[in-house]
């Protein structure tokens, strides 16, 4: 069923990116599924790719734990038939050497975080003279009683970076502050990207990297939240590997009729017969 999932999302894919030389941010990322968890079997953990933008899973695979996901990257992503000019961003425990091979041999492209699974490369990046880098880009977005403020730098990867195929290196910074700006947080991640400076400006590969945390709003609250995936306890065999891709359908298919909020979509769905049909491609 994963495989018909995303040979049908494939087919939708360049009717939403239909410039072949546009850029496709995707995100690869997991998500345990903890009702389908037993006395003696661990919950499921499912991993996918989605796209960031418009936040549409494109493809799913279950990876048992996730421990497993560095194993199933590959796997995953086989399932997408052209990942040309794809630019996949993901969390540190992606940032690995053959998957970056992997991706530039399928002509697509990388945005990765760099940490303690990759010391060499984190010290090699760390110690580069950012303080001599400009800032080429800033966000500030106020809400929620705080105001955060993100920066990046970027500057091309020195001779003999430890990484495969890459291009620019970047050290992305957020500082949250109350409204009165006492610091609540800092963060600081550095990364690796394979796309030139030809091909991305700073404000995008911020945006490219931003995208993969935002997974968590635009797909991991909706399913447990509005659709209630964690409360589910169906566990058998297959069945809640075929729900979590139902799921995976029914939110793809309310975007695409452009309904941002999931949770009136699915109202909008059940107030007439008609409306479910409509979103699923079929006229009575």
């Amino acid at each position: 069923m994963d495989a018909a999932y995303a040979a049908h999302r494939a087919g939708q894919l360049r009717e939403l990116y239909d410039d072949p030389d546009e850029l496709i941010p995707m995100t690869v990322d997991g998500k345990t599924q903890r009702g389908t968890a037993t006395a003696d079997k661990p919950a499921q953990h499912r991993l996918g790719a989605q796209l960031a933008v418009d936040a549409i899973m494109v493809a799913t695979l279950d990876v048992g734990s996730k421990s497993n996901e560095i194993t199933a990257f590959s796997p995953l992503l086989d399932q997408i038939g052209c990942l040309k000019n794809v630019v996949i961003s993901a969390d540190r425990l992606h940032t690995q050497r053959e998957h970056a091979r992997y991706l530039h041999q399928r002509e697509a492209f990388y945005v990765f975080p760099v940490g303690g699974n990759q010391p060499g490369l984190f010290d090699q990046l760390d110690a580069l003279a950012w303080k001599d880098v400009p800032i080429e880009w800033t966000t500030y977005d106020r809400g929620h009683g705080r105001t955060e403020i993100r920066t990046i730098q970027v500057m091309p990867a020195p001779t003999g970076t430890r990484f495969p195929h890459v291009k620019q290196v970047f050290l992305l910074e957020r500082h949250v502050y109350d409204l009165h700006w006492e610091p609540l947080s800092s963060v600081a991640v550095l990364g690796v990207t394979n796309l030139t400076a030809a091909m991305t400006t700073p404000r995008r590969l911020a945006e490219l990297v931003r995208g993969e945390w935002s997974i968590e709003n635009k797909d991991h609250y909706v399913r447990d939240v509005t659709l209630g995936e964690d409360r589910c306890r169906v566990r058998t065999a297959a069945a809640p590997s075929i729900l979590a891709t139902m799921r995976s359908y029914a939110i793809g298919a309310l975007r695409l009729l452009n309904h941002t909020n999931i949770a009136e979509g699915t109202r909008w769905a059940r107030d007439d017969f008609r409306n479910p049909l409509i979103a699923l491609g079929l006229t009575m």
